[in-house]
């Protein structure tokens, strides 16, 4: 029974490892690499306006744009920042999840799992949470820069 246990407790303890390296790799991904799937990044931030990058779907820098607020209007570059900051934060949870998830479904069928049951049990459920607040910012933002032009 000892030897059962102390081989769960290693197993969990390199389990954490492991999630803390693919954590920490994704968190250099989003906000060090700049790796911004469809998003957004600010360059400059001013009193009445801000230069805001955007990405294409592979992360590759599309564009910059400079909007120009005046007078009542300068609450929209809080908002921008808000959701740029939501955005990279939702998307860092998404790619700590995915790549946690990957990880346990191929530990999971290396075990001998059926590959739904290792799919079920690997959570990978669980990145649905981030993406759809992901969605929802890169919505909310693309609202707010139409609302400014």
């Amino acid at each position: 029974m000892n030897n059962n246990f102390m081989r769960k407790v290693k197993n969990f303890l390199a389990f954490l490892l492991i999630a803390s390296i693919l954590t920490f790799g994704s968190y250099l991904i989003v906000y060090k690499v700049s790796f911004l799937p469809n998003g957004y990044d600010i360059e400059k931030v001013q009193k009445d306006n801000v230069s805001l990058k955007s990405f294409n779907l592979l992360g590759i820098e599309k564009n910059v744009k400079t909007l120009s607020f005046s007078g009542d209007d300068t609450w929209y570059i809080d908002e921008i920042d808000f959701e740029v900051k939501k955005q990279k934060t939702f998307l860092w949870l998404l790619f700590s999840s995915i790549t946690i998830s990957t990880f346990l479904l191929i530990y999971k069928l290396r075990n001998g799992l059926t590959l739904w049951k290792a799919i079920f049990e690997s959570n990978f459920f669980a990145a649905l949470i981030p993406l759809t607040t992901v969605i929802f910012s890169l919505h909310r933002i693309q609202m707010i820069l139409d609302l400014s032009s």
